[in-house]
């Protein structure tokens, strides 16, 4: 699945270093959120709130592998539980896109903003029990049946 991104969250070659460069995206585009930087397990923690459209606030953090950018970062609910859904793992971490759709030039900020949208669509879920938008696996055909009765 291709992504329309604003160039703006996407990290290229900087002087400064890519903490750096993380937090300058973070605080133009989601000053609610930080980054700190850990240890040798992990290579930092982004932690922040987002409220969605139905004014839901919802606590985030986003744990970046060791190998970070190489690999997609885990987001974590914060205090909070969300009810079992077709893009929540079993560990109860977001799935707001595959791992294999990820690129180190994507930034924390750009995973911030997909977050985003996926609280937005959960809302959506929890009402209608329906994921709406394109979805990109295969889904029984009542969950199918219901999504076209909503049109969503």
């Amino acid at each position: 699945m291709d992504f329309a991104v604003t160039r703006g969250l996407l990290v290229g070659p900087t002087p400064q270093g890519r903490y750096a460069e993380e937090r300058r995206i973070l605080a133009e585009h989601f000053p609610g959120f930080t980054l700190s930087q850990t240890g040798p397990q992990q290579a930092g923690v982004a932690a922040g709130r987002l409220t969605t459209f139905a004014n839901q606030s919802y606590m985030l953090r986003i744990v970046l592998p060791a190998d970070y950018p190489n690999t997609l970062p885990a987001i974590v609910p914060d205090g909070w539980k969300p009810m079992k859904n077709p893009h929540i793992y079993t560990n109860g971490n977001m799935c707001v896109m595959k791992p294999n759709q990820w690129h180190a030039f994507m930034s924390i900020a750009f995973l911030v903003a997909k977050s985003a949208l996926w609280l937005n669509k959960y809302e959506i879920f929890v009402d209608r029990a329906i994921w709406p938008g394109a979805e990109q696996h295969p889904h029984g055909p009542i969950y199918r049946l219901r999504k076209w009765a909503n049109e969503l």
